[in-house]
């Protein structure tokens, strides 16, 4: 039993630890600059982030996903979305900011 144990342990350390690179990715592949805004605050919301869309006009939709970990406490995972200067509708840039963890 013990030995089967500290086989395990290695996994369950690999899936606390953040990824900074892979949430980039994934948040590249799921929007991209010139996708209206509306699609891609649908795409984030049904990948589980919460956008704080409310009044639409913001030059930034700040964007966020709590990342449960099994042994450490959660962390949160932050992405911007930010209009474009010439076309209000369309998403310009996406600003990944890095996973916030208590410590």
């Amino acid at each position: 039993m013990r030995r089967f144990l500290w086989a395990l342990l290695p996994l369950m350390l690999a899936a606390c630890a953040i990824d900074q690179s892979r949430l980039g990715h994934f948040v590249n592949q799921t929007v991209q600059p010139g996708m209206p805004m509306d699609q891609a605050l649908v795409r984030m919301q049904a990948e589980g982030f919460y956008c704080n869309a409310g009044g639409g006009a913001e030059a930034i939709i700040a964007c966020t996903r709590t990342y449960e970990r099994l042994v450490q406490k959660n962390c949160v995972e932050r992405v911007d979305l930010i209009r474009s200067a010439t076309q209000v509708k369309t998403v310009g840039a996406i600003d990944v900011l890095e996973v916030q963890c208590p410590k």
